[in-house]
């Protein structure tokens, strides 16, 4: 799946907020870099989701997905794309991609 495919409908969370619509169109790449105890880092990229913070969470297929950055992809403010990192619990491998 390359950048611009919106195949993927995921859910995003918010510790305080109830994010309206609750649902998201987007595309999902995994980066090439690891980061800390082997969990992959991934490109999440979409249309633009007001509920989009850094402290939302992206439920998808079973995997949970931490926002860490969030950038625009234009200037019209429609597109953006989020560094995410997978939440993985201690004691348990992170799921092979």
């Amino acid at each position: 799946m390359g950048i611009g495919a919106y195949r993927h409908l995921v859910t995003l969370r918010h510790p305080a907020t109830a994010i309206v619509p609750p649902t998201w169109y987007c595309s999902i790449q995994s980066a090439a870099a690891q980061v800390v105890d082997g969990v992959t880092a991934f490109f999440v990229r979409g249309r633009y989701h007001g509920g989009l913070t850094l402290d939302t969470q992206i439920d998808f297929e079973g995997r949970t997905l931490q926002v860490q950055a969030i950038a625009d992809v234009d200037e019209t403010h429609r597109e953006v794309i989020c560094t995410c990192v997978e939440v993985v619990a201690r004691g348990r491998e992170p799921i092979d991609h």
